[in-house]
């Protein structure tokens, strides 16, 4: 399995047969295989998660299909496939399971060939300090813990999530909470806003000791790692 990292939470991950793009607005993508079958992911319609520009694909990769949360207003194709909170379909070989976001759209799961993956999209345990009431902050967690559940000892091969420095002191929140609650094999921290120095804060802290050596540490934007399963 080769993953780059894109930009922000964007990050492209090349199996055997096919190619997925998750939650793309900017940056540099590599050349995918032409000759394997591209699925665009985008968790929800924020600027950082999505952008219009993906639908330039099309010109490149004839065969491409779009996995897009329902809350995207943009056109609708027979190559496009429209997904809410909750949902458990398949879209060709991959099989697509939706969580309900904290913030909007969704997280996605999705297993192909007996590998699972999961892009958090903006899934997180979001706690803002001095900006929310203590009951806002309590309610986000209440609501970030409820979707965790569903996810309860739950074997992960490759998970996507935020690591957000913004939340000052509280940033790990969601990503401890996670990784505690799964069986994941690795974890690439994304939403980190270019501050890759806040991954090696992470793996440093006490409570990540059990899984600090599954957290794969990014160094820039385009980076490829080859992970074997």
């Amino acid at each position: 399995m080769k993953i780059t990292y894109i930009h922000h939470s964007c990050f492209s991950v090349e199996l055997d047969k096919v190619t997925l793009l998750f939650d793309y607005f900017k940056g540099d993508l590599p050349k995918f295989d032409k000759d394997k079958k591209l699925y665009v992911f985008s968790s929800h319609q924020h600027h950082d998660h999505f952008n219009s520009i993906i639908f330039d694909l099309e010109k490149e990769y004839k065969n491409i299909k779009y996995i897009l949360s329902n809350d995207i207003n943009c056109r609708k194709s027979e190559n496009t496939v429209f997904v809410g909170p909750n949902e458990d379909i398949e879209v060709d070989r991959l099989r697509i399971r939706t969580l309900e976001s904290t913030d909007l759209g969704v997280a996605f799961i999705i297993t192909l060939d007996g590998k699972t993956l999961y892009h958090a999209g903006d899934l997180n345990w979001w706690h803002w300090e001095g900006e929310n009431t203590d009951a806002q902050n309590k309610d986000a967690g209440d609501r970030f813990k409820h979707e965790m559940k569903k996810l309860k000892d739950k074997k992960v091969d490759v998970a996507f999530l935020p690591l957000d420095s913004r939340q000052g002191e509280q940033f790990y929140l969601g990503f401890n909470e996670f990784m505690n609650m799964t069986d994941t094999k690795y974890a690439f921290p994304m939403h980190f806003w270019r501050t890759y120095s806040i991954i090696d804060k992470l793996k440093e802290m006490d409570m990540a000791s059990s899984y600090k050596d599954r957290v794969v540490k990014i160094n820039k934007e385009n980076e490829v790692f080859e992970i074997e399963l």
